[in-house]
């Protein structure tokens, strides 16, 4: 019975898993079509690395600079609405950003990735929880943050959950702990 349970399991994760994917991969393009007209298409070919997509009041579809590790404010961020870039609070990214990077100057439209939020997380010691770390990129571009949950309490009739959140402004870099919860 456990390998039956497990063999339908694995078949419904395979369908959703499935179905996901062409929303996220048209998205993918989406985002590298505006990328590719402001920064051109060589740049999104040889120096950007597909890095995730997140939900909030938009999608944010996130790239990371090739190289340079040591400098970890190498995040591209995208902002969808729906099917199309939404314009008025897009990303101000431009050649001049890739280049100052690549040269190791200072960029003001790049953002803090996930390693490095996770990495303060981890200099803090920030407790995993009982069921481990959500991590989310969260806001819009003037305010968006690197969420880092930890569950402290969770139960399921009715939904409560609730812990503490590491929140790190993905532009600064600064960060804060604060209490969360959520009920259903």
């Amino acid at each position: 019975m456990n390998k039956l349970f497990t063999i339908i399991l694995l078949l419904c994760t395979s369908v959703c898993l499935a179905q996901a994917l062409p929303g996220d991969s048209l998205k993918i393009k989406i985002a590298e079509e505006f990328l590719k007209k402001k920064l051109g298409e060589k740049v999104v070919r040889d120096k950007l690395a597909f890095a995730g997509i997140y939900e909030s009041s938009l999608d944010l579809v996130t790239f990371e600079l090739k190289g340079r590790t040591e400098n970890r404010k190498n995040l591209v961020v995208v902002f969808l609405d729906g099917e199309k870039v939404e314009s008025k609070y897009n990303t101000k990214i431009t050649k001049k950003d890739i280049s100052n990077f690549f040269e190791g100057k200072p960029t003001k439209n790049l953002f803090w990735n996930k390693e490095y939020a996770t990495n303060i997380a981890k200099r803090l010691d920030f407790d995993k929880g009982i069921k481990g770390w959500e991590i989310q990129l969260e806001g819009l571009v003037y305010d968006i943050s690197w969420g880092i949950y930890s569950y402290v309490a969770e139960t399921w009739d009715p939904y409560e959950a609730g812990g503490k959140a590491l929140k790190v402004d993905a532009k600064t870099g600064k960060y804060e702990i604060q209490d969360w919860s959520e009920i259903e």
